[in-house]
């Protein structure tokens, strides 16, 4: 019996997967596992960006967490990638060079364009769907595709994600009128610079990343259901946006209190929906749909398809 594990060094968060590698190139994941390391903590606003001892001290024990689970299955292959932090810290080398002294694994650190295809081949492997948006909402970044007849016909990775745009418009607590005004022209020039964007204008929203979970989870209590798969759980753009417009009114504590066991997203919870928000009023979108599978999926996939 082989397994294959799946590393992924976010920006904010150090995630495991374990598959069990089955005949006719699929797997089954058999474990997951999630660490809050938030790696694009304080990286900056300027064109040099590093990442701080602090996130590469956590990002590093939750592999030597991560190590001693893998290593515990039979015939593992280890596979490591990361995004969008590491894809622009000015200590990338150095970074690298401890996270392959720790677990022996070469980290491949995947262009924006690559992340983005990725979680189009997961997603639409996992949900079946021909024709949608997708947006996958990280730290660092967001990646954006559009999907039609089953093909992306573009996608790209927008190099701004839920920790960078909170600590660049100050959304930690209360966010205030005027730094809400300019987060949301913000967002909003970035739309309109990908023109091949309006192609998916009110097609439904493929939803990939923390925050977009914590909505997925808030939305089905308020259905009466405690579920931990949202995967292809499906909500109106109305929905959504009343959540994120009840919680603008929101500071971090209230946040905390609203979010349970998500609480420790609360402070960057603004930095990642504004831009869905943004992206539902810009495309006329009319529902959204949440997928728990993508980037790792999608490279998985693809690994066994290639062999």
């Amino acid at each position: 019996m082989a397994y294959i594990a799946i590393l992924d060094l976010g920006s904010n968060s150090t995630r495991l997967s374990i598959s069990e590698v089955l005949p006719g190139g699929q797997f089954k994941e058999v474990r997951r596992e999630k660490q809050m390391t938030r790696m694009a903590e304080n990286m900056g606003q300027g064109e040099v960006k590093t990442l701080q001892d602090s996130a590469i001290k956590r990002t590093l024990q939750a592999l030597a967490d991560y190590k001693a689970i893998y290593e515990s299955y039979p015939d593992v292959t280890v596979r490591a990638i990361a995004t969008a932090a590491v894809r622009v810290a000015s200590n990338q080398v150095d970074f690298l060079a401890l996270v392959k002294d720790l677990t022996g694994v070469d980290v491949q650190v995947l262009t924006g364009d690559m992340e983005a295809y990725y979680d189009y081949v997961g997603a639409r492997n996992a949900l079946k769907l021909d024709n949608f948006v997708l947006c996958d909402m990280g730290g660092g970044s967001f990646e954006l595709v559009v999907v039609k007849n089953g093909i992306a016909v573009d996608l790209t990775s927008i190099p701004y994600g839920a920790v960078s745009l909170t600590e660049k418009f100050h959304a930690q607590d209360l966010l205030s009128a005027q730094n809400l005004f300019k987060f949301q022209g913000f967002i909003q020039d970035l739309i309109n610079e990908q023109l091949w964007l309006f192609e998916g204008r009110y097609l439904p929203l493929v939803l990939l990343g923390g925050a977009n979970r914590v909505v997925a989870r808030v939305e089905m209590r308020r259905r009466g259901q405690e579920l931990e798969d949202f995967h292809g759980i499906r909500m109106s753009a109305r929905s959504f946006l009343n959540i994120y417009t009840e919680w603008l009114g929101l500071n971090q504590a209230e946040r905390v209190a609203k979010l349970g066991v998500d609480g420790e997203r609360a402070d960057i919870i603004l930095g990642g929906l504004t831009p869905i928000a943004q992206l539902i009023s810009q495309l006329a979108i009319p529902e959204l749909i949440f997928s728990e599978s993508g980037v790792r999926e999608g490279l998985l996939a693809s690994s066994l398809t290639e062999e």
